[in-house]
């Protein structure tokens, strides 16, 4: 989703109110119900963006290898000069962003380094599983 600023870059005070679900499947597939809310704003000729971001990750567990599904949550909090963003994460061309790359980048950000079906996920021992240790 191309968001065109053109607008509020022209006018001081101005604003845009964004309240979307984005879809980027192309660039992220194990994400889904991706949803980004937030305003672009032009406060004295500063042009600012700030998006919450939530959506849901599917992934393995990394104890047992079931299925995980983690709601991931993301901001974005950044200023925007003539030649881009000072965030590199913000794709911003031609006066446009490029919503769906931008929440992309953001979410995956944010995913934690151990994904776990559970918080007390006992592993593959604890479904019965016997791991033997120095056997040859």
């Amino acid at each position: 989703m191309l968001i065109d600023i053109s607008s509020v870059r022209k006018s001081d005070g101005s604003s845009l109110r964004i309240d979307s679900s984005v879809d980027i499947s192309e660039y992220a597939p194990e994400f889904s119900n991706v949803r980004a809310e937030g305003e672009i704003r032009n406060t004295s000729g500063i042009i600012s963006i700030y998006l919450h971001i939530s959506g849901v990750y599917g992934s393995v567990c990394d104890r047992c290898g079931k299925d995980a599904v983690l709601p991931i949550e993301a901001d974005i909090d950044t200023v925007f000069e003539d030649e881009g963003s000072k965030d590199d994460s913000v794709t911003f061309t031609d006066g446009r962003i490029d919503l769906d790359k931008t929440v992309c980048d953001a979410l995956v950000l944010a995913v934690p380094m151990q994904i776990l079906c559970r918080e007390d996920c006992p592993g593959v021992e604890g479904d019965g599983y016997e791991i033997i240790y120095g056997e040859n």
